[in-house]
């Protein structure tokens, strides 16, 4: 009996650990997503394209975007609003080999509505791409 109710325990807490994640990405991937394809980090500086995607509530918003190099420092960014921005779109990280190294980028990106006072901010899910060696 103490091992069925056990079971029992365990499946609802089970329920409910996938019904929160499922909560968490679905709030995650609502307010707008970034991408990049992989490439070859060439010499010199160069431009590499990234796209994004705003869902915002309301048309009152505005978009930053943050480039982290496989060291974990911060190498670039970008910033998009409705006034001269779509909510989809495609930009670029200007990026100089002599100051960072090959290997797996994140793009970051936070959203802030701004429906009062004070903006409401969302960061979204974070992506990643790969800049190898020529």
């Amino acid at each position: 009996m103490l091992r069925r109710t056990m079971l029992g325990a365990t499946a609802i807490v089970l329920t409910l650990v996938s019904v929160l994640a499922g909560s968490a990405l679905a709030a995650g991937t609502y307010w707008g997503s970034s991408g990049a394809p992989d490439g070859v980090l060439r010499p010199s500086c160069h431009n590499y394209p990234y796209h994004y995607l705003v869902r915002p509530h309301g048309h009152d918003w505005a978009l930053e975007t943050f480039l982290v190099d496989p060291t974990g420092e911060g190498l670039a960014s970008g910033a998009f609003d409705p006034d001269s921005d779509p909510k989809r779109g495609r930009s670029h990280f200007r990026i100089c080999r002599p100051s960072t190294t090959p290997g797996r980028f994140m793009i970051r990106m936070k959203i802030s509505i701004f429906t009062g006072p004070n903006p409401t901010v969302h960061w979204v899910k974070r992506s990643y791409f790969h800049l190898r060696r020529p």
